[in-house]
């Protein structure tokens, strides 16, 4: 590839993937279960969080979608592939290989992240 990418480090909000539930909360105007004295919406979160490989798959394509990279392309289809789902529980964190395709035509191969309690998505691009 020509076209040089440095490491993207694209961080975004996370929303709930349909059928998935993935990080918790509750449906958009359902009552939450967390107890109002709950300290943050990231708790209450890290308490019934998407766990399957497929749906944390689902929700790294779909939070890595639509994220602008150094040279203004931005990412129009991504896969990340369930099989290479990890959980790593040190920092509360799941990862996958994923593949990027930008609206340049370029694609890139790298670790897409999910951060449970930050509700944060992470892209590194490979080498």
């Amino acid at each position: 590839m020509n076209r040089r990418y440095a490491p993207l480090i694209a961080l975004a909000a996370i929303t709930a993937a349909a059928g998935c539930g993935s990080l918790g909360g509750s449906p958009s105007g359902a009552p939450s279960a967390a107890p109002s004295s709950a300290p943050s919406a990231a708790a209450a979160a890290s308490s019934a969080p998407c766990t399957t490989k497929a749906c944390i798959a689902g929700d790294l394509q779909q939070n890595l979608t639509g994220l602008v990279a150094q040279d203004e392309a931005v990412s129009t289809k991504v896969k990340c592939y369930k099989r290479t789902v990890r959980f790593h529980q040190a920092a509360d964190t799941y990862s996958a290989t994923c593949v990027v395709t930008y609206s340049d035509g370029s694609s890139v191969t790298g670790t897409g992240n999910l951060l449970l309690s930050a509700k944060k998505v992470t892209f590194e691009p490979a080498g």
